[in-house]
Formats: structure tokens, C-alpha cells, sequence
């Protein structure tokens, strides 16, 4: 160790051995001391102190321990021996216990020169190299590790016990994933300040885990709340985050004052991580359950329809970036190519519309086209729009048709240079404008296709017919092409950018040509008339496709997360009654007002507005909170004319020419004569069909219809 210390590699060194020689090392001592001292010297000495102390006034025997000790016999001092000696504690140098001593030497060691060390001493028997910082590091990793794994289980219980408590993986998902962010950012800032983990900081760290996920518990309970009921929760339980973080802060937190180390790291930690868990809680958790459970202005989603979405569009999105940089480059080189066939271009562009659509297997693509159209003769196709998807589905038809698009379509960056190249036309320059150049296209062999309607339409409405479209053909002398595309309102609706599962059906009806004068003589007349002959044919599709299951996932949809017992109500109710909920549909006018009394959760007003949005609904719920409910539904707010009402006073106070009761719970005598006389139709349905139906034809109502679980009165 001296010899290290001379080269600088050791700084210091404490060890037993500058004191405590070896047995054979003090033999060696002794025999020396024995051989310096042999009797002859030791008497000659003796004397000479005596004689040279008489001088001095010492007594003969004031040196006699001193001769004591040089007649003495020496031998090797035992390890208890040196207990004798008080300025050091023995016991930290050795250990002495049934498996043998241990004797321990403190080394200083320059960080560089740590190997060389090692190096020195690999090969000495019965040596052990202990580095102080290595073990450190080593019990931190392995505290680390274990702490880890302690983390990892208890998140699969915390996610076991979300699951089992909310009984919806989105729930359980927005409830969770705030957690996972809590730890991230809290460890991210830690990082970002230079705190180092520590035994204390991993103590802490279970505790901000912990109010974590109480955080993320009480948001997701007070949003859940305002989602079912639309009461305003949130605001009281963000109060009690906002308390809580106080009163951890007063309570750890005023601990980052301390001079210790260790109390100030805890401090800091503390803090870090408290107002981590509500910063998260407060701002990304909402966002997250508006992403996946919804609102009354937003529909939920679910994770697997997300991520199809992202990969459809993200796909679409890439080939029409693709699409549109070829383009470009060729529009530069040869900037008349706009004007060419461009037919290759054209079958591109088809089939990746095409190929889009089928990115989804959830939802199924039908083509019904009984009377062979081929597009080999150029016409003017005219389509209902609903959704984003109409342009794929009627891009897929065939590769050459021209789309007159709208200028956010024609500038975009991403798709304009391929819509330019593809030969689109601009409906804002104006038909007028246009003419020529779409002429062109048609002579080409180009059909055009445009959306009468303008822009797209929620739900399954078709509105006023445009007269643009009707102008051009009868300009071109094009046959118009009718295609009736439906589906698209439900797997892609307008202001979504979610693709939920479903079916799309394009249907191509027969062409009408020029001189067909059924439909009027002037493109003004038949706009008008093609415009009604499209609600019909449209409303024949509806009632083939739309069968009595066809709103079954839309409508549970909507009840998913309005409670187990709720959800599970309204599906085992649909199940029973589907056949009888789909014959109601059919008996009331699509554009009819209904008044309805109920006590169920308002499952038959969601399908008579999802059936026909032109439905006027005034109803009464017997149930409080079924009102509720069906007051803060998306469907009500967003895609109906439902008028939730607190009274059957008021409902009944309603202008309506259809009145629906399916309970008998109500007091049908309340229900005064006159009251009932304003309805042209009254349907009973379920236990509503035990009212007194005599009553009801003494005032001039006769049964129509009738069926297991409904009866239809008419005004005579």
C-alpha cells in the first residue's frame, strides 16, 4: 500500500498493520531484541546507570522495571492482547467469529487507479477487494430493479382492478393512461434537474404512484358523471385534487428548506411529482376521455377504431402526397399535361381510392349494378353526399371521371397538384368558366360527376338538388347517372374523422338521358323532379339495407358508458323487441311529430330520429334519471328533433299528430278526451297495451294494426 501511495495511486490508506505484526514477523523482532541484549551488555548496562545515576542523585533501583524488562522473556502478542490499547477500537480492523478473521484494510483510491489495484491484488490468497461505490451501485440497481417490478405488478393489479371496477377497457384506458404520464413526466423532469434516484427518492416515488391513480380516479368518476347525467361534478372533485396537493405540499414539501440532503430531496420529489399527477389530471386526462368516451357533442370511439382510422388515412395520406409530388414535378415540366387523358394517372388515382376503402375489414363494400353500367359513354353522374367517403366510393367506380371539387381540395397541398393533373374542376370559378374545358374532358371519354346537394348532409337526408350539375348536362348532352350510395352517414358522418364499422352499398341506377322529358324539359325542372325521384329511390335502398338489427351497434353505441345496469337494459329491451321497434318505424311518418310516454330509457326516440331525422319527438320518461340520460345523449343533441319534457303535462301540450304509449303506469284517466282527440294515431306498445282501449274508441279511434307487443289506433 506504502509503495501505491508513492506512485499517487492511493491517496490514503488505514490498516491494522502499521500496529499488529504478524506471529513470525514479532518472533523476528524478538530474536533481534534477544540478540542485541545478551546478558553481558544487559549487566554492563545496569551499572552504568547506576554509576552514572549516583551523580545525578537517582537511587540504584530507580530503573529496576527497566532491568525487569530486559530480563523479560518476550513472546507474540495474542489479538487480545492489543484490547489493552484504548485510543482505537480493535474491532474495526478484525472480525473474529466460528468461520475464521477477518482483517479489513481502508484504501483511498484516485477513480483511475482503481484497476491497477484490483490488478495488484487478484492473486493474493485469502484477499477480497471490496469497492464501496461499486456496492453502492450495485444495491441501488438491484433496489431499483426490484422497485421496477414492484411498479410493473402493482400496475397490473391497479389495471385489473380499473377493468373489473368500470367493466370497459376505454375506461379503463382513460383512467390508466394518465397514470403512466404521471410517472414519465415526473421521471423526465428528475432527469431534466439532475436528480439522482435514491433509496429515499424510490419511497417517495410509491407514494406519488399511489395519489396518481387516485388523481385519475376521481376525474374519470366526475367526467363519467357529467357524461351519463350532464350534472357538473368536476369542478367539486378537481377542488379536492387542488386540496389534497396543498396539503402534501405543506405537509412533505416544506421539507425542501431543510439543509439535509436527503429531507430536501424528498422535498423536491414530493412536489415534482404531486403536481405532475395533477397537471396531467387536470388537463390530458379530459382530453382523453373526450377522445374515447365522448359527449353530448362528440360521439365515443373505441381504441380499435382509432387506430384503423390513423392507418386508413394515414395510408390515403401517403399515396396522396405520392400522387400529388409526381404530379407537380409533371405539371412543371409539361404544364399542358393537365389538359391530356392522362389515363394511367386516372387508374391510379382509382385505385388507390379504391384500395382505401378496403383498408377496413370491419366494414363491407357492395356494387349493385343490375343494369351494366360501363362508363363507356360519358354522363353526368350525380350522387347524395354524407360523407368524405362518397368521393373514394364514387372514385372507385372507374378511373375516368372527373370530379368538380371544392377549393380546399383543388389548393390543398397534399392532394391539389393531384387533383389538378387528375383534371378537377373548381365549382367556385363557376360553371360558365368552366365549360370549355370540361367540354374537353367529356370528348375525351370523361364522365362528371358532382353532388347536386353542395355540401354533405347529416344523416340519412337528401337536400335541395342544386341545379349546376343539371345545367352542365344539358349543356353536354350527357345522360345523367344516378348513384345511390348509403352507409357513408353511419361509418364515416360528417365533421368525423373516425371509420366505424359498417357497410357501404353504391347503387347505379338507370341512366336518363336528354330527351327523357318525365323528369321536365328545362335542367331547372329537373333538378327539382330528379331531386324527389332520388329521395324516393334512396328511401326504397334504406328499407331494403336497413333491416331491424341495422341500428342495433349505433344505438347501444350511445349506452355503452351510460352504466352497466343501463346498457345492459336497453340490449336485453332491443333483443325483445327489434321486430316490433322496426314495424314501428315503418308506421310512423317519416316526417311525423310524436308525442311519447315511456318508461324505458328512450331507446324507440333514438331509433325514430336515427330512422328519419324530420321526426318531431316531444317524450316523457317515468324514470328521473332516464330523463337525464336521454337529455345528455349525443344522438339527441346532435342527429334529432327530441324534446326530453319532465311532465306528461307538458308532452301532451305538444303539438303532434302521433301519440305513443308504452306503459300502463300512466293515469290514463288524466288523459283527458280532448287531449287524445288532437292525435291521428295512437300506438300502444308493451305494457301500454293493457290500457283501456275501449276508452279509446269512444272517441272515434279504430284499431288498424295489430301485432304481439303493439296496437295501432287510427282517427276515424
Amino acid at each position: 500500500m506504502q509503495l501505491l501511495k508513492e506512485k499517487n495511486e492511493v491517496i490514503s490508506f488505514s490498516s491494522i498493520g502499521g500496529l499488529i505484526q504478524s506471529k513470525d514477523r514479532q518472533r523476528q523482532k524478538i530474536a533481534t531484541w534477544n540478540r542485541f541484549w545478551q546478558p553481558d551488555l544487559v549487566t554492563a548496562t545496569a551499572e552504568n546507570l547506576v554509576e552514572s545515576g549516583n551523580a545525578y542523585g537517582f537511587k540504584p533501583d530507580t530503573f529496576k522495571a527497566f532491568y525487569e524488562l530486559l530480563d523479560t522473556e518476550f513472546q507474540p502478542l495474542k489479538i487480545g492482547d492489543y484490547e489493552v490499547v484504548k485510543s482505537f477500537a480493535i474491532d474495526d480492523f478484525i472480525v473474529k467469529d466460528k468461520n475464521g478473521t477477518t482483517i479489513t484494510s481502508l484504501v483511498k483510491i484516485n477513480g483511475p487507479h482503481i484497476n491497477t489495484v484490483r490488478d495488484m491484488f487478484k492473486d493474493t490468497p485469502n484477499t477480497l477487494l471490496i469497492d464501496r461505490q461499486e456496492v453502492n451501485e450495485t444495491f441501488l440497481g438491484n433496489l431499483k430493479n426490484d422497485f421496477n417490478s414492484l411498479l410493473g405488478y402493482s400496475l397490473i393489479v391497479v389495471l385489473l382492478i380499473l377493468f373489473l371496477f368500470y367493466s370497459r377497457f376505454s375506461l379503463t384506458l382513460v383512467t390508466s393512461i394518465p397514470i403512466f404520464l404521471t410517472w414519465f413526466l415526473t421521471v423526465g423532469i428528475m432527469g431534466l434537474f439532475g436528480i439522482e434516484f435514491n433509496i429515499f427518492n424510490i419511497i417517495i416515488c410509491s407514494f406519488i404512484f399511489g395519489l396518481g391513480v387516485d388523481y385519475s380516479i376521481f376525474i374519470t368518476n366526475a367526467l363519467f358523471t357529467e357524461y351519463c347525467t350532464g350534472e357538473k361534478t368536476l369542478p367539486t372533485h378537481k377542488t379536492s385534487i387542488i386540496l389534497s396537493v396543498i396539503t402534501t405540499i405543506a405537509g412533505v414539501g416544506v421539507m425542501i428548506f431543510a439543509k439535509h440532503p436527503v429531507l430536501y430531496t424528498i422535498s423536491l420529489v414530493s412536489i415534482i411529482g404531486i403536481l405532475c399527477a395533477a397537471f396531467v389530471s387536470f388537463t390530458i386526462q379530459p382530453l382523453l376521455f373526450q377522445l374515447f368516451i365522448g359527449s353530448f357533442k362528440k360521439r365515443p370511439i373505441s381504441p380499435r377504431y382509432l387506430l384503423h382510422s390513423v392507418g386508413s388515412f394515414g395510408y390515403f395520406g401517403v399515396g396522396g402526397l405520392l400522387l400529388s409530388i409526381y404530379a407537380r414535378v409533371k405539371l412543371q415540366i409539361w404544364p399542358k399535361s393537365r389538359a391530356r387523358p392522362n389515363l394511367g394517372f386516372h387508374k391510379t388515382v382509382s385505385k388507390l381510392m379504391g384500395s382505401v376503402l378496403y383498408t377496413n375489414p370491419f366494414v363491407s363494400k357492395k356494387i349493385s349494378n343490375t343494369h351494366n353500367e360501363n362508363f363507356e359513354k360519358p354522363a353526368m353522374l350525380i350522387a347524395n353526399h354524407t360523407s368524405f367517403l362518397d368521393i373514394l366510393a364514387i372514385g372507385m367506380l372507374h378511373p375516368k371521371i372527373i370530379f368538380l371539387v371544392n377549393d380546399w381540395v383543388y389548393n390543398s397541398p397534399v392532394f391539389g397538384s393531384a387533383a389538378k393533373l387528375a383534371g378537377a374542376y373548381p365549382v367556385s370559378a363557376g360553371m360558365e368558366k368552366g365549360e370549355r374545358y370540361l367540354k374537353e374532358k367529356v370528348a375525351q371519354g370523361f364522365s362528371l360527376i358532382a353532388f347536386p346537394e353542395g355540401t354533405r348532409s347529416s344523416g340519412n337526408t337528401i337536400k335541395r338538388f342544386h341545379k349546376g350539375a343539371f345545367y352542365l348536362a344539358e349543356q353536354f348532352e350527357l345522360d345523367l347517372l344516378p348513384v345511390l350510395i348509403h352507409g357513408n352517414s353511419e361509418v364515416l358522418p360528417k365533421g368525423s374523422f373516425i371509420i366505424r364499422d359498417g357497410s357501404i352499398t353504391i347503387e347505379l341506377l338507370p341512366r336518363i338521358k336528354p330527351n327523357d322529358t318525365r323528369f321536365g324539359k328545362t335542367y331547372t325542372e329537373r333538378a327539382k323532379n330528379i331531386g324527389r325521384f332520388f329521395r324516393t329511390e334512396f328511401r326504397r335502398l334504406r328499407d331494403k339495407i336497413e333491416t331491424e338489427t341495422y341500428w342495433q351497434k349505433t344505438l347501444l353505441e350511445h349506452y355503452r358508458y351510460k352504466g352497466d345496469a343501463v346498457f345492459s337494459s336497453v340490449k336485453k329491451d332491443f333483443e325483445h323487441y327489434k321486430r316490433t321497434y322496426s314495424q314501428i318505424l315503418g308506421i310512423v311518418g317519416k316526417k311525423d311529430s310524436v308525442v311519447h310516454l315511456s318508461k324505458d330509457m328512450g331507446q324507440l326516440d333514438l331509433l325514430l330520429a336515427l330512422d328519419s331525422i324530420q321526426r318531431k319527438i316531444g317524450v316523457y320518461l317515468d324514470d328521473i334519471e332516464a330523463r337525464k340520460l336521454l337529455r345528455n345523449n349525443f344522438l339527441t343533441h346532435q342527429y334529432s328533433k327530441i324534446t326530453v319534457l319532465d311532465t306528461v303535462s307538458e308532452a301532451m301540450n305538444q303539438t303532434a299528430n302521433v301519440l305513443v304509449l308504452d306503459s300502463d303506469v300512466f293515469d290514463f284517466a288524466s288523459l283527458k278526451n280532448e287531449k287524445l282527440a288532437v292525435f291521428d294515431t295512437i300506438i300502444l306498445l308493451k305494457t301500454g297495451m293493457k290500457l283501456p282501449i275501449h276508452d279509446i274508441k269512444t272517441i272515434g279511434f279504430t284499431i288498424s294494426q295489430q301485432g304481439d307487443d303493439y296496437i295501432v289506433l287510427l282517427k276515424i
